[in-house]
């Protein structure tokens, strides 16, 4: 019953905005609005769902029950968490999701810095819990936030201490592709040389063999002629 009432404000949510592009599209082909004035843009309606999920559930609900010191709630929420993260695909309800996860900031961190956003915290210090299960959940609740088509998850959990090591040069230009490298002469000379010998090779080239079968005939046959000499002899 949960799942489905999560997933009926998702598609709501997610449903504002075709809705507003075709409100514009009538109006710019002269048709009449399918809404009357007195009815609110479906954008207020998405906005006005997303904050009253955040506020009545995400923060009345989730919040403190995340910050138990329980074991058994902290794997119990995180779980349940993770399969929120999964289901909610509305950029406005997922906007707001993310925001109440990991905080809006998005300066450097320093490791003397005080906490700006608590529950952000506790997340990624469970990562490293004593339980197992817990630090295997948390985990998969970040690889969930990850995959997420949202730039600031990103931003906040990496890019933000990367921002100031200058990985990359700012206005660095990308050198010209010259084509490929030119041939040494004398890896060429040195590469003649391994093909033209049939012995230089990692397997077992024809050539050597014929040779030394040709080579072993004529042994052969030689030593056959001088055994029959001797027995006419």
């Amino acid at each position: 019953a949960f799942f489905s009432w999560l997933d009926y404000l998702d598609e709501l949510v997610m449903a504002a905005h075709p809705v507003r592009s075709t409100q514009v599209a009538l109006a710019e082909h002269g048709h009449p609005p399918l809404l009357t004035p007195s009815c609110a843009p479906p954008q207020v309606v998405a906005d006005a769902i997303s904050e009253a999920v955040e506020e009545k559930f995400f923060q009345g609900v989730l919040q403190p029950q995340l910050l138990e010191m329980s074991e058994l709630t902290v794997l119990s929420v995180t779980a349940l968490l993770v399969a929120i993260v999964q289901q909610i695909s509305a950029p406005p309800l997922l906007h707001r999701l993310i925001l109440f996860l990991l905080g809006p900031e998005r300066h450097p961190e320093s490791p003397g810095d005080t906490p700006q956003h608590p529950l952000r915290n506790h997340l990624i210090d469970r990562c490293d819990h004593l339980s197992d299960e817990i630090s295997l959940t948390s985990l998969r609740l970040f690889e969930e936030l990850l995959r997420k088509p949202h730039q600031h998850v990103l931003y906040n959990l990496v890019l933000r201490n990367l921002k100031s090591r200058a990985y990359l040069q700012r206005g660095s230009t990308i050198p010209e592709d010259r084509g490929p490298p030119e041939p040494d002469p004398d890896e060429d000379g040195l590469d003649a040389e391994e093909e033209e010998d049939p012995y230089f090779t990692d397997g077992f080239p024809e050539a050597g063999f014929r040779v030394v079968k040709k080579h072993l005939l004529g042994s052969t046959s030689h030593g056959k002629g001088q055994v029959s000499e001797v027995v006419s002899r």
